[in-house]
């Protein structure tokens, strides 16, 4: 048997007998390296073979498969979640006492679904132990009297509080035994929390009103939130959920998981009804394809809605079956569904394996199949879709951006001729039509106006050109717009821009990006390339059991197979992977610099400066290190030879959408934003020339190129006009603003001693979570200067150790509240040929005494020594 194998085998064994096995455990069992036994417990968490349970020291659980756990049983799941089910599944089936779990997610992610399934697959599991108490509540229902709400969870005394007339039985008595689950349990005020700890750490609890008499209950709680649990939870009580399970929200699921939802969602309703029920394709496509920012919950109440329009016309007109139809869906979720299929599916019935399902929401076909009355089925219905459409309202931000651009009219007889119009030569999305809607919305606005007449610019395509006609018939034909010959040419050259690829500048210097931690750095990096508008940003992430090793050959194949480039800028926070660079430029022959403690602002810089083409790689590295320290600068004194920030709004014209875009764009701006000027500009449709944007990049700093036509110049994002029009496009623009604000120059003897303590505070204020920055900045501005005169620090370097501290200290303190220091001591490199002078220990060792009796945890030897290292 293979040494992982034997651990797998331990682990299985020993779960039985004890509440998690350590890798001291393992290890005695064994007879292994402690280090070899962590590593193969690691391992198996990564296969989901085991399950680790945070604390002091960390535990492991052998884990359920799917097989075992009958999870093949729970429809409606999707792969995505299997092993998030695993998991929690591995928590309420542990041998001696079930686990607390904390879900986490965005609204709609299908908590209390996961919750439910949880419940009835371990009652399948403990069919023998008899019934398994499920006790569900909200508490958000009673959020605001704190009172009301803790009395509904413990039970009420008679006389507690004013209206408590009689004693009142709490959920935790009726879920003795069994599960409670406490949705959006951030609602709790703190001294309901902490009953709650309480309750989970030692199974004792108090009805509200009883003072003294204790009560004991055998209870798993199951918590959800939308919340960061860290911000909205007391410390105690996010530690003391062990297993924490953050679900995905329906945009990180694949398109097979959607459309697997779709059917189980329609198969729950086909079993409601009393009839057969089908849908058309082109709904069908709809659902699959519109945004659903209410994620899985909203996609539900969608589907039921529409199943309540079909089932009332199925009613109105004694159809056979019920059949799903476009009109019956919203018209911003319509939209979506372009297919010219006249098909239909019928929808198969489950009934027998979905009764068990829990349905919160009546069943509104058997309700109103005991009316009589028309009109009271009328009623119950439109009652019943308003009651539905107010949990997961539709989110109405693109609708309202292109109502306040372009006329009702016109944007719904755009959308009729896309889904009219199916015989067209070429097909056109609802990207394009946002652009030729925000165009012909301006030649509405000035058709009568004496305008300069522009050449007639002929598609070389005939499809495009025929398309075009037929569109602009459509357009006349139904509200009466008639476009005279020139338009119509433009039309068609619309209708390509969509295929107009945008060029992407090729880097000659890669950026990498390297942190610690599960997703920080492709977080970063999605960021950085969304804002860009390009993938400059290639980023590692380096989850706290991977090696260092494991870590620096992902980076050695990343940079090998980038063979282009002639240069390479690695970014990294902390720890072993400040000298990966010298080694990686000595195996590769590749030019590498490396920048330590990398935050958003350095990542944005680096990924500006990659977009120019002959860029040199001291000149990024200079320009991304001055970045490390842009947030703690005080005031902005504007250099006369600063270029102003500009927005170009771009079209076929440079005037139509161009404009509009322009007027619109100066209605968002903040006032921090006042300076930035925007310029119309006229893009050829046949040569699609930049060259005047090119001119225009000369004389002003380019924030952003918006417009309806696909362009490109090196360095500069380009925003279409459609995303502009939805949230998404707002946040970019706006983030791009703030990241492009004009910063004061860092030179030497600008800063003085007085002016530290302010920028460090401000600095830190943006970065750290779990200390107070200026009590912190109070002990350095004590016990730092010693320190600064002994290593000679000019006043940036001195800046960069305070900023070092404020958050090296920050992440001590979340080490110490999550019982995770060993991960953070294990990150902290150990340089062996490295020894501390006496008059550095001297020197240091006030500044460490007093950090460790306000923060109540030692600075232990190694990240002394590496702060002393970093200190030269």
């Amino acid at each position: 048997m293979s040494k992982i194998n034997e651990v797998k085998a331990v682990l299985r064994t020993e779960s039985g007998k004890r509440e998690g096995v350590t890798a001291k455990d393992v290890s005695g069992l064994l007879h292994i390296d402690r280090s070899t036994a962590s590593r193969y417990l690691n391992e198996l968490v990564k296969q989901k073979d085991a399950v680790k349970v945070p604390g002091k020291p960390v535990k492991y659980i052998a884990n359920m498969h799917a097989e075992e756990t009958g999870l093949n049983d729970a429809d409606g799941i999707g792969k995505s979640l299997r092993p998030i089910l695993e998991q929690g599944m591995a928590a309420l089936l542990y041998p001696s006492r079930n686990i607390p779990i904390l879900l986490t997610g965005e609204t709609g992610t299908g908590k209390t679904y996961l919750a439910e399934t949880l419940c009835k697959l371990a009652r399948k599991r403990m069919g023998d132990q008899g019934d398994v108490p499920f006790v569900t509540f909200n508490c958000a229902d009673y959020a605001q009297n704190a009172e009301l709400l803790v009395g509904q969870i413990f039970g009420v005394k008679e006389g507690a509080f004013t209206g408590a007339n009689e004693d009142r039985t709490g959920l935790v008595e009726k879920a003795d035994g069994g599960i409670l689950f406490l949705d959006e349990i951030h609602r709790l005020p703190p001294s309901g929390q902490e009953m709650l700890f309480y309750l989970m750490d030692k199974g004792v609890y108090r009805v509200l009103g009883e003072a003294t008499k204790d009560r004991y209950a055998t209870i798993t709680i199951i918590g959800a939130t939308t919340e960061d649990p860290h911000k909205a939870l007391l410390p105690a009580l996010v530690r003391r959920f062990s297993i924490k399970l953050t679900l995905p929200s329906l945009k990180e699921r694949t398109w097979e998981e959607r459309e697997e939802l779709v059917n189980y969602f329609l198969r729950q309703e086909a079993n409601k009804m009393d009839t057969s029920l089908a849908i058309t394709d082109q709904s069908r496509e709809a659902l699959l394809l519109y945004p659903c920012p209410g994620n899985i919950g909203q996609l539900k109440s969608d589907i039921q809605i529409a199943c309540a329009h079909a089932y009332l016309r199925y009613l109105n007109k004694q159809k056979e079956k019920v059949t799903i139809q476009i009109a019956d869906l919203p018209d911003n979720i319509a939209s979506f569904g372009s297919s010219s299929s006249l098909e239909q599916r019928e929808v198969t019935s489950t009934i027998e394996r979905e009764k068990a399902i829990s349905e919160h929401l009546p069943n509104i076909y058997q309700k109103i199949a005991k009316q009589a009355d028309h009109q009271s089925i009328h009623t119950t219905i439109q009652k019943y879709i308003a009651d539905l459409s107010k949990k997961y309202r539709q989110p109405d931000f693109v609708q309202q951006g292109w109502q306040q651009l372009i006329d009702e009219d016109l944007f719904h007889a755009l959308l009729d001729a896309k889904n009219r119009l199916s015989d067209l030569p070429v097909q056109f999305n609802n990207n394009q039509l946002y652009v030729i809607g925000l165009h012909l919305q301006n030649y509405r606005n000035h058709q009568h106006e004496a305008r300069e007449e522009l050449p007639i610019v002929v598609h070389p395509n005939p499809a495009y050109r025929e398309a075009a006609q037929q569109l602009a018939t459509h357009l006349h034909t139904t509200i009466g717009l008639a476009l005279p010959e020139e338009e119509i040419a433009l039309l068609a050259h619309f209708l390509t821009a969509n295929e107009s690829n945008v060029l992407h500048a090729e880097q000659s210097i890669a950026v990498i990006l390297v942190t610690h931690g599960e997703a920080t750095a492709s977080s970063m990096a999605e960021v950085t390339n969304m804002l860009l508008g390009n993938e400059v940003i290639q980023a590692i992430d380096m989850p706290l059991h991977v090696s260092a090793t494991e870590i620096y050959q992902q980076v050695k194949q990343k940079i090998s197979t980038m063979t282009h480039i002639k240069g390479a800028l690695l970014l990294v926070d902390i720890g072993s992977l400040i000298t990966m660079g010298d080694a990686i430029k000595h195996d590769l022959d590749v030019e590498v610099k490396t920048l330590s403690s990398v935050n958003l602002p350095m990542v944005l810089e680096a990924g500006r400066k990659s977009l120019i083409s002959n860029v040199r790689l001291e000149e990024m590295y200079q320009a991304t290190k001055k970045a490390m320290t842009i947030f703690v600068k005080e005031k902005t004194n504007y250099s006369p030879v600063e270029k102003k920030r500009m927005i170009t709004t771009v079209c076929f014209t440079g005037e139509g959408a161009a404009q509009l875009l322009e007027s619109w764009i100066e209605d968002q701006l903040a006032e921090v934003d006042e300076d930035v000027l925007i310029r119309s500009v006229r893009i050829d449709p046949t040569t699609k020339d930049a060259s005047m944007l090119e001119e225009l990049k000369q004389h002003y700093d380019i924030v952003a190129i918006i417009g309806t036509v696909p362009v490109t110049i090196e360095g500069v994002p380009y925003i279409p006009a459609w995303e502009l029009l939805q949230e998404e496009g707002i946040a970019r623009m706006t983030k791009l603003l703030e990241v492009t604000r004009k910063s004061p120059k860092l030179r030497e003897g600008e800063i003085k001693q007085n002016e530290v303590f302010p920028l460090v505070s401000k600095g830190l204020a943006e970065i750290v979570t779990f200390i107070n920055p200026q009590s912190l900045v109070a002990i350095l501005n004590d016990y730092m200067e010693p320190i600064a005169t002994y290593y000679h620090w000019d006043v940036n370097r001195k800046l960069g150790m305070w900023m070092h501290l404020g958050s090296l200290m920050d992440r001590l303190v979340c080490a110490k509240l999550q019982n995770n220091m060993e991960q953070l001591l294990a990150s902290v490199p150990i340089d062996r040929q490295f020894t501390v002078a006496e008059g550095e220990k001297e020197i240091w060792e006030p500044l460490f005494t007093k950090l460790e009796a306000k923060y109540h945890l030692p600075i232990y030897e190694p990240i002394r020594n590496a702060l002393q290292k970093l200190s030269r």
